[in-house]
């Protein structure tokens, strides 16, 4: 599904490798969910790994998305509730560096319109240099726009549009949707023994490179221990590093690999090794 924003971290190549470890009700066919089953992802991010496991998830189960950055969880709350107006701020803008460096500065700062927000995360994303939004040194093409890549080279409205539409389509299936801006430290001890969450945290080393909202040493300590002490079935995907391996010594590891084309060259850059950890109870015997 082509994604809304471009965001660092992005588990759109890895969606099928994840989607082998879920429980048989969230990877659909035949397969029923349980009574009160929900899908839980409390780093939400661009939705490229819920949005493609929820097209094939039955629409009976309950859904909490959630994202910490309130920009993000603007974007997905005007996906579901307000899309006329967030699809008419797509058809309306027209990118430049200098607005690359207006919405960078007040990224955080609410509008007082979600529809807004939502927006301003979504084109300061398109026009930042790999997609670090606010942790971009810049936008594509620098201060002088010079070379062949400038701020608008990514911003297709027409594109934007249909994802934005075909989003709020897999989205609104669920009549039990829920949509938050809340911290994972307050999520975990709220999900029901039949939920499925699946996380994808800052990475554990460069993650104060990457996103505005990191998290720190300790709360990375924090969300291991509150997914060792619930009830619920958990996915989650990390960068793989000792620390990480030290902090969840008592889960399942799966390594998964990641390859990227360079699209000038098609040569293949090397190979990002990234961990599935899940509990050991839901490795197959």
């Amino acid at each position: 599904m082509p994604s809304i924003i471009r965001y660092p971290g992005s588990k759109a190549k890895l969606v099928g490798a994840i989607r082998q470890s879920l429980p048989g009700w969230m990877v659909g066919g035949l397969w029923v969910p349980p009574p009160g089953a929900v899908y839980v992802e409390p780093f939400f991010g661009s939705g490229a790994f819920g949005l493609e496991v929820l097209e094939h998830v039955d629409p009976s189960i309950g859904v909490w998305i959630n994202d910490l950055d309130p920009g993000m969880f603007a974007l997905w709350q005007s996906v579901v509730h307000h899309t006329k107006e967030l699809v008419r701020l797509v058809r309306r803008f027209e990118p430049t560096a200098d607005e690359f460096f207006r919405l960078k500065e007040s990224d955080g700062i609410s509008t007082g319109s979600i529809p807004r927000d939502g927006f301003n995360k979504v084109a300061m994303h398109r026009m930042s240099v790999s997609g670090f939004g606010s942790m971009a040194g810049g936008p594509i093409g620098g201060k002088s726009q010079s070379g062949d890549y400038t701020v608008g080279c990514r911003w297709t409205p027409a594109s934007v549009e249909q994802a934005i539409y075909n989003a709020k389509e897999t989205l609104s299936r669920f009549r039990n949707l829920r949509i938050t801006n809340l911290h994972v430290r307050d999520i975990i001890p709220q999900c029901p023994d039949s939920s499925l969450v699946y996380l994808d945290p800052p990475y554990y080393v460069k993650g104060g490179q990457l996103y505005a909202h990191n998290m720190h040493p300790d709360e990375h300590a924090e969300l291991a221990s509150l997914l060792r002490s619930t009830s619920a079935d958990w996915r989650l995907s990390y960068d793989d590093c000792q620390e990480i391996r030290d902090l969840y010594s008592w889960a399942a590891f799966k390594e998964l690999e990641i390859r990227y084309t360079n699209a000038v060259t098609t040569k293949r850059r090397p190979k990002n090794m990234e961990l599935l950890i899940l509990p050991e109870c839901a490795v197959p015997a």
